[in-house]
């Protein structure tokens, strides 16, 4: 295993790490809303190297550059990443792929998200800022 990927492995356990243990019982029960934390690592390859940021909601944090921003993309379709179409606007046809990936949990669900682009442009225009790091 590439180095980046153990390193993106290794902080996603770490994060997930602190949700799988409750304090007590009572803490056992999901609670909905904000107060459930979320946790995504995403990465990005482009065929030469694998870029990740792990992403935390509620609280916002984590190491991705613009959580507020990357969160409130992944609320608004409720952590149903395919839902995401942000900006029509053309791009190149270049031919340049890149594979955009996002594992973890929303809101107490799973969320296991890989798609492949023609380039940068086409990922950026329907996943705005949540890929951008």
């Amino acid at each position: 295993m590439p180095f980046a990927r153990r390193t993106a492995a290794a902080a996603l356990a770490a994060a997930l790490g602190g949700l799988a243990a409750p304090a007590s019982p009572a803490d056992a029960a999901p609670r909905p809303g904000p107060e459930t934390p979320s946790v995504l690592l995403l990465t990005v390859d482009d065929g030469t190297a694998v870029r990740a940021a792990v992403l935390t909601c509620g609280p916002t944090g984590g190491l991705h550059p613009d959580p507020i921003t990357a969160c409130r993309l992944v609320a608004r379709v409720d952590g149903d990443l395919d839902a995401l179409d942000m900006d029509g606007a053309p791009c190149t046809s270049q031919y340049a792929p890149v594979v955009a990936r996002a594992a973890g949990f929303w809101q107490d669900r799973p969320v296991s998200y890989t798609r492949t682009f023609g380039n940068p442009c086409l990922m950026q225009r329907t996943t705005a800022a949540l890929f951008t790091f």
